[in-house]
């Protein structure tokens, strides 16, 4: 049996996968926003694929900030168009992007059931990078909100520290009242939700989609392609009775 009392899931790619939304949303707000319209979707569709692929590298390395790369993937991908414009556009182009996004977002059934099994047994929680406005407007549109404790949704926006820095695991202990071993971190992400939380003394599962090749160290808990194998590594030690 594991001495786990909380499971803390990282939202973008775990809880919600980015491609099942990315592609449709981007589109339709360059179709529609003021300084894309007349512009051909699907020729700066790739051209800011391009452009965010570069900037992801730089945003997991710490050289720019979540803003920073919010409004560079917009100014980056303009300037490749030949198309001059500012940060305040940048900006709005972005909180366009994200109202419109959320109606590509669905619920998955399978993975909703499977957390709010889970949640009759431990604490659910998650961990995300990213703006608070934007994070919980994810967790309304795939109906996450009302089963995960919004005293248990840690996103970085409102901590002050990013995953993987060692401040934001540590507030969430603080928060939880909880020793690390009985925490348990879910993601996509090795860096931030594998090899950060375990040298903190958290133990880890990651999401591995992709089945890229799984590094020797650290070892986390166990390696799964989709949220549903927890239910065989998570529910089928416990007894009848949930947790309190």
């Amino acid at each position: 049996m594991y001495p786990i009392k909380m499971v803390l899931f990282d939202l973008d790619d775990t809880l919600l996968q980015f491609d099942d939304y990315w592609e449709n949303s981007v589109k339709d707000a360059f179709r529609n926003h003021f300084f894309t319209s007349e512009m051909n979707s699907d020729d700066l569709f790739e051209v800011f694929c391009n452009v965010e692929q570069f900037l992801v590298k730089k945003l997991d390395s710490k050289q720019i900030s979540f803003d920073e790369y919010r409004t560079k993937r917009f100014l980056y991908s303009m300037d490749q168009m030949g198309k001059t414009t500012d940060v305040e556009t940048a900006i709005n182009f972005e909180m366009f992007y994200q109202s419109i996004s959320k109606k590509h977002m669905k619920p998955n059934v399978m993975i909703n059931k499977t957390i709010k099994d889970l949640s009759n047994y431990y604490q659910i929680g998650v961990l995300t990078n990213g703006s608070k406005g934007w994070q919980d407007d994810k967790l309304e549109a795939i109906g996450l909100d009302g089963i995960i404790p919004k005293e248990y949704v840690f996103i970085s926006e409102v901590i002050g520290y990013e995953k993987p820095s060692p401040e934001i695991y540590h507030y969430v202990l603080s928060i939880t009242s909880l020793p690390p071993e009985q925490v348990l971190v879910v993601g996509d992400s090795w860096t931030n939700d594998v090899a950060a939380p375990i040298q903190l003394g958290l133990k880890a599962i990651w999401l591995n989609k992709r089945n890229y090749q799984v590094p020797q160290e650290p070892r986390p808990l166990a390696v799964i392609t989709e949220i549903e194998e927890l239910r065989a590594i998570l529910l089928s030690h416990v007894g009848d009775c949930p947790h309190d």
